[in-house]
């Protein structure tokens, strides 16, 4: 892939950063992807869905973040983001839209859903599409192959 935006660090602002990249993009007619991971009902940015050119997915369906799940729940998020992995990958494969951002994609290796080999192969994927990643920690592997690199860190 030609073009990976990698978001990443311990400070605020990284998902509020790629959406605003959403919407600079939409605004001169380009299309946007946005699946959100394990945000929880807290941080619902799908009034993006109302701006002409942006699909925002979030597949998870939990009020709570990841971390305060049962087992059983936990079992079930897993099931749907593996789906919303998938579904990403199929947008950027078919080229179905300019530009997709992966909100908090990077913390799904912290939870063990992802692992590092299912993310590159994601960005190694031979296509035009932009992408974004967000997330707390990002691995030296997938920093070699980014395009651009923004570290968030605490004030």
């Amino acid at each position: 892939m030609a073009n990976v935006h990698i978001i990443y660090g311990d400070g605020y602002g990284k998902t509020a950063c790629a959406m605003g990249l959403a919407v600079k993009t939409a605004s001169v007619g380009e299309t946007v992807s946005i699946i959100q991971f394990l945000k929880g009902a807290g941080a619902d940015y799908s009034i993006l869905n109302q701006i002409e050119g942006i699909n925002f997915f979030t597949f998870e369906n939990s009020d709570k973040v990841f971390e305060q799940l049962t087992p059983d729940e936990r079992g079930e998020q897993r099931e749907k983001v593996k789906n919303s992995f998938q579904y990403a990958r199929k947008v950027i494969e078919t080229g179905s839209a300019d530009l997709v951002i992966l909100d908090e994609v990077l913390g799904l290796r912290d939870y063990n859903i992802l692992d590092l080999d299912e993310l590159l192969e994601l960005i190694d994927i031979k296509s035009d599409v932009k992408v974004i990643l967000t997330g707390r920690n990002c691995p030296e592997e997938l920093k070699k192959r980014a395009t651009m690199l923004s570290r968030i860190e605490p004030d």
